[in-house]
């Protein structure tokens, strides 16, 4: 009978290596993809966060005894690198409130490649980003005095611009603590809440009111929507946090 192989500190630091190794091959070999796929991209917008969104959330599902936020980190960076390799893209950052909990939210989303531009008020990375062909502003969620959201109706000044992402990516939260806003188009990401905006006097069933003005509301619906009610807009769609059923 032939004895156990002796495990060792040498043997295992010697295996972690040829794992890290392996994984920077394969982390190359990615980045190379990437450095391609604008070609491919010809008159589409770097930035689709609803496939970034789905593909994260499947690997998360598909991982065992990896927590949703380490996978959602990860793949932060290697996008956030992917994105660099490919073009022009900014984030353009609101920092009303927390300074320190924004730029958190947004490492934690977007990774540390992607260029930054920091603002002192909502309204003015919001006109920044619309002025930006690939800017994306994060802007703090709506809901309490903000009233960012309205500018984004039939009526307001950047209509062609949607809430596409919510911060936290991870998380049991329904609503994000922050929003990526820009004019990609509103695509699902398989597990979404729409969100549109309405008079302040309609009454949608199953829709939950997220933010207020004195004429106007922000409305959440569980789901992809692809119309909305008479008199309301449809002004973004945002994926549900990974780990919240």
């Amino acid at each position: 009978m032939s004895e156990k192989p002796l495990i060792t500190i040498e043997n295992v630091r010697a295996e972690i290596d040829r794992v890290d190794n392996a994984l920077l091959s394969l982390i190359a070999d990615r980045l190379k993809l990437a450095a391609s796929v604008r070609e491919v991209k010809a008159g589409v917008q770097l930035w689709r966060p609803s496939r970034e969104d789905s593909h994260v959330r499947e690997l998360a599902e598909d991982t065992e005894n990896i927590p949703a936020a380490l996978v959602s980190r990860i793949w932060a960076e290697l996008m956030s690198a992917s994105i660099a390799l490919q073009g022009p893209m900014k984030l353009h950052i609101a920092l009303e409130g927390g300074a320190l909990d924004v730029w958190t939210l947004v490492r934690d989303r977007f990774g540390a490649a992607i260029p930054t531009i920091s603002y002192p008020t909502a309204s003015s990375a919001l006109a920044a980003a619309y002025a930006d062909d690939e800017g994306v502003a994060i802007l703090p969620s709506p809901g309490g005095m903000n009233s960012w959201w309205s500018s984004l109706g039939v009526s307001g000044a950047m209509p062609d611009m949607h809430i596409l992402a919510g911060l936290p990516r991870t998380g049991a939260d329904c609503w994000p603590l922050a929003v990526a806003v820009s004019t990609a188009s509103i695509q699902p990401s398989g597990s979404d809440q729409t969100l549109l905006i309405s008079n302040k006097e309609m009454k949608i069933p199953g829709a939950i009111i997220r933010a207020e003005t004195e004429t106007q509301a922000l409305l959440s619906i569980d789901g992809f929507k692809t119309q909305s009610p008479e008199g309301t807009k449809i002004i973004g769609c945002i994926p549900l946090p990974i780990g919240r059923s």
